[in-house]
C-alpha cells in the first residue's frame, strides 16, 4: 500500500481495518481426509477486498504488481514457494536475482495473497503462467530484515554498502497469541510459537551482525512484547486492546529516548 499504490499511513491504517473486518469474520473449517488443515477464512473475501484496495487508487483491479521503472518506491513482498519451500520475493522492479516469469505476470491482489496466505487461515495461491503454488512469507521469512538487507546489496553492489545505508527500520507485529483456534490441530499451535520465536532470534541476530548501524542511530526496531498475547492473529474485534498496547510501548522510555 505504501509504495506500490502510494497510499499515505493513515489510508493504510483505515484500509487494513476495513479489510481486516471484512475478512476475519467469515470464517470456515475444513479438514481434508489426510487431516491437512485447509484455509479457515475466506480467500475469496480477501481477493475482493485487496482489488477494491487497489480500484480506490484509480487502478485497474488486476494492475500489475511490476511498477513504473522511475517509481520512487521499490517495494517487494515475501511469500514461501509451496513446491520448494524456498523464500520467493515477489517485486515490483526488476531485480537481479529476481524471477522475470513472475514480474511480468503478478498482479498486486496476487501478491496481497500470496504473502498472507498463512497456515490454517486462507488457502494456498497458485500464480503466473506455470500455476506456482505459494503460501505466506511468514513460512519462511518470519523476520524479512535480512531479505530486505540482501535485495538492497544486489540492487546496489558498488561502494561499501553499508556505509551508504541512511537508515534501517524493522517493525514487528508484536508477539502473538500462542493459543490456536478452537479444534485447530495441535500443529498448528506449534507453529505459531515457532514463527513468534524466530522473529525475535532473527532480530536479534540482525542488531549483532549491525551492530555499528544501531550505534550510529542508523537502526531503529520496533515491536510491542507485551499486551498482544491474548489477541489471535484472527481476533479482528481487539483493535482497542491493540491501539492500548501500542501506546503503552511508545510511551515507554526505551522508545521514548
Amino acid at each position: 500500500m505504501l509504495g506500490r499504490l502510494q497510499m499515505s499511513i493513515d489510508e493504510c491504517i483505515d484500509a487494513y481495518i476495513s479489510l481486516s473486518d471484512r475478512v476475519f469474520r467469515k470464517r470456515r473449517h475444513r479438514v481434508t481426509i489426510k487431516g491437512n488443515v485447509q484455509g479457515r477464512l475466506d480467500s475469496d473475501e480477501l481477493e475482493r477486498g485487496i482489488k477494491e484496495v487497489v480500484v480506490r487508487q484509480r487502478l485497474p483491479e488486476n494492475a500489475l504488481l511490476k511498477d513504473s521503472p522511475n517509481a520512487n518506491c521499490k517495494v517487494f513482498v515475501c511469500a514461501t514457494s509451496k513446491e520448494t519451500c524456498d523464500t520467493v520475493r515477489l517485486t515490483s522492479y526488476r531485480s537481479p536475482r529476481g524471477r522475470g516469469r513472475l514480474l511480468r505476470t503478478t498482479k498486486i491482489w496476487e501478491a496481497g495473497r500470496a504473502t498472507s496466505a498463512a497456515s490454517s487461515f486462507f488457502d494456498p495461491i497458485t500464480i503466473g503462467d506455470f500455476h506456482e503454488g505459494f503460501v505466506d512469507g511468514a513460512t519462511g521469512a518470519n523476520n524479512p530484515v535480512y531479505e530486505v538487507w540482501n535485495e538492497a546489496q544486489d540492487m546496489w553492489p558498488s561502494g561499501s554498502f553499508e556505509d551508504n545505508v541512511r537508515c534501517v527500520v524493522s517493525l514487528g507485529t508484536g508477539v502473538p497469541s500462542l493459543k490456536p483456534f478452537t479444534n485447530d490441530l495441535v500443529g498448528i499451535g506449534q507453529n505459531l510459537l515457532a514463527i513468534a520465536t524466530e522473529t525475535e532470534k532473527t532480530a536479534e541476530r540482525y542488531f549483532r551482525d549491525k551492530s555499528g548501524l544501531d550505534n550510529k542511530g542508523r537502526y531503529y526496531r520496533f515491536n510491542v512484547l507485551r499486551g498482544l498475547e491474548d489477541i489471535g492473529l484472527e481476533d479482528s474485534k481487539g483493535k482497542n486492546a491493540i491501539i492500548a498496547a501500542i501506546d503503552r510501548y511508545i510511551e515507554s522510555q526505551a522508545v521514548f529516548k
